[in-house]
């Protein structure tokens, strides 16, 4: 009796992953999104306007009270000196890693350094 349900079992096993095997499995592609928020400034505190900050292939631009927001499926924001000497100085850039993803993150003030 146990031996013919084990048989059955286990040929309805079989038959299930050759059914995926052959025909697939539809899935979900994963996609987290973040969001990333936050106030670029000097080491006096004064906003930087202009500094590129690039999450994936989202691109914006901070603004003139040095405020960006982007947003994108890559957990890290990178903030660049673009224009150099037209913002105020000439900036040392910085990566920006996201803790986690689904909502906005406010990062807050991000200071940046005067290069030499």
């Amino acid at each position: 009796m146990i031996g013919k349900l084990l048989t059955r079992l286990f040929a309805l096993f079989g038959i299930t992953l050759t059914c995926v095997a052959c025909y697939g499995v539809e899935y979900a592609e994963f996609n987290p999104n973040f969001g990333a928020s936050g106030r670029v400034v000097d080491s006096e505190e004064r906003p930087i306007e202009g500094i590129k900050a690039q999450s994936g292939d989202h691109v914006t631009y901070t603004d003139a009270n040095g405020r960006f927001h982007v947003y994108s499926t890559t957990p890290h924001v990178i903030l660049t000196d673009v224009d150099g000497a037209a913002n105020g100085g000439e900036f040392s850039g910085v990566e920006v890693v996201l803790g986690s993803s689904g909502s906005d993150v406010e990062l807050g003030d991000i200071t940046l350094e005067h290069k030499n």
